[in-house]
């Protein structure tokens, strides 16, 4: 009669590399997500350029073409249709419109839009720039 003993068993170490996986997946989703939650600025205004602002994040703004038409997440607009589709607090910074403006607007152009944004109950406007230099 043979006597058996019975192997031990070994262990397996942990697989680690589909954690290392997830985590990196997890990561390139975070950032495509992150990437989309700046709205796009609008191709055809180039902005006015200014030295001595401040460096904000680019602001969900509304755009004057060159052209004078008013454009807001691509589709165009006018003062009193995007103030109300879009209403704004009577007080604090949220308040404030922003208005990115084509440096080649017409500056009688600029003064009605920001007239007609007054006149559909805009609290406050503020003219977005970008820093000298940059793109």
């Amino acid at each position: 009669m043979a006597v058996r003993i019975p192997r031990e068993k070994t262990k397996r170490k942990m697989e680690s590399t589909i954690s290392l996986i997830n985590i990196v997946f997890l990561m390139l989703i975070f950032f495509l997500v992150a990437g989309q939650l700046a709205p796009p600025a609008d191709k055809e205004v180039d902005l006015v350029e200014t030295t001595d602002a401040e460096s904000l994040p680019p602001p969900d703004a509304l755009y004057a073409r060159a052209d004078g038409t008013l454009v807001f997440r691509g589709q165009p607009t006018d003062a009193a249709s995007y103030l109300a589709a879009n209403p704004l607090p009577e007080e604090g910074p949220e308040s404030i419109l922003k208005l990115a403006v084509d440096r080649n607007l017409d500056a009688a152009r600029l003064v009605e839009i920001v007239d007609e944004l007054y006149g559909a109950g805009a609290p406050g406007i503020r003219v977005v720039t970008q820093k000298a230099g940059t793109q």
